[in-house]
């Protein structure tokens, strides 16, 4: 990666705010953007697009993405693709810091505590039309400059949160930092975007999402599972590799369920016709996501959100199940 490269990745796709916004999973705002993106170029940002890693995930956006026309770039040309009509689709992220001060009675504060939550993300963007208006008077584009319009939540390993920047110089693959990042669980993932970005409706879920319909059919049907979902992190250390004790985690799950790597969910997806229901278990920092997708369609079918918690408990599967007995 150039220097140039590193600098851009740094300053426009990562940004530090010190104020906590929630999100869903998948998060659609600023609508009123569409128009420009539907009539436009949507340009998908990547390392390098040559390669064969990157060849995989190329193939699922040629069969999925249908909101615009598309051309992948690397990440150290997107200023040069920077116009009116152009939206780019980048992972991203952002830093929050926050920090406790205790009053004394005198009047008197003392800082206290700090610390800082990162939240990375995959994320769909547009650029303001002031920065062209204005851009004479401007020396580089900024985080500012760019309106946010879909993201979807990354689960990113601890040695990633620490150095977002390993991201960017891996291939489109993650090079295994991103859990919840394979060709098939992407080709949901766009099927799902595309239909909430075809709806034009904005989207921040606080609460739970049901299909309360289609989730009955796990009385009958397999809820596949990936692996990692048994990862066992420590807030403290950091430390992830330790893992949850399975039949402790599903004890309260009573319906069929079944493990598999990541990459035989992902494979699955891509070939399997016949649909069926996996579990996507998402740690954004402190933020927990238990969803269940339909493979066929990739629609939510399930979410629950639960703020600072950091690894996927017996409760979650427990109210999963309440879910689909009811």
């Amino acid at each position: 990666m150039t220097l140039k490269a590193n600098h851009y990745l740094l300053t426009f796709l990562f940004t530090v705010i010190t104020i906590f916004y929630a999100k869903s999973q998948i998060a659609i705002s600023n609508t009123s953007e569409l128009a420009k993106i539907k009539g436009g170029t949507t340009y998908i940002a990547m390392k390098d697009p040559s390669t064969e890693k990157a060849k995989k995930f190329i193939e699922v956006f040629k069969n999925n993405w249908t909101i615009s026309k598309f051309e992948f770039i690397k990440y150290s040309e997107i200023e040069d693709y920077l116009s009116p009509n152009s939206s780019f689709l980048t992972i991203g992220g952002y830093e929050t810091n926050v920090q406790f001060i205790k009053l004394y009675q005198n009047g008197r504060s003392k800082n206290g505590i700090n610390y800082s939550n990162t939240h990375l993300y995959l994320e769909l963007w547009t650029c303001a039309d002031n920065y062209f208006e204005n851009k004479k008077d401007k020396k580089s584009f900024e985080n500012k400059d760019k309106i946010q319009v879909a993201r979807i939540e990354l689960f990113t390993d601890f040695e990633t949160l620490a150095d977002p920047d390993k991201i960017f110089q891996s291939d489109y693959d993650g090079d295994g930092h991103i859990r919840n990042w394979r060709p098939g669980i992407l080709k949901n993932y766009l099927q799902s975007l595309m239909n909430y970005l075809n709806k034009s409706k904005n989207r921040t879920l606080f609460s739970e999402t049901i299909n309360e319909k289609e989730i009955k059919n796990l009385k009958n049907e397999i809820l596949y599972v990936p692996e990692y979902v048994l990862m066992k992190f420590n807030k403290f250390t950091g430390d992830e590799t330790k893992k949850h004790n399975e039949k402790s985690i599903f004890k309260d799950y009573k319906f069929k369920y079944q493990l598999l790597s990541k990459d035989e969910l992902s494979e699955k997806i891509l070939v399997d016709n016949t649909p069926f229901y996996y579990l996507i278990y998402i740690k954004s920092s402190t933020d927990k996501y238990i969803n269940v997708i339909n493979s066929t369609t990739g629609e939510i079918i399930y979410s629950k959100y639960s703020p600072v918690s950091y690894n996927i408990k017996s409760k979650d599967l427990k109210k999963l199940q309440k879910q689909v007995q009811q």
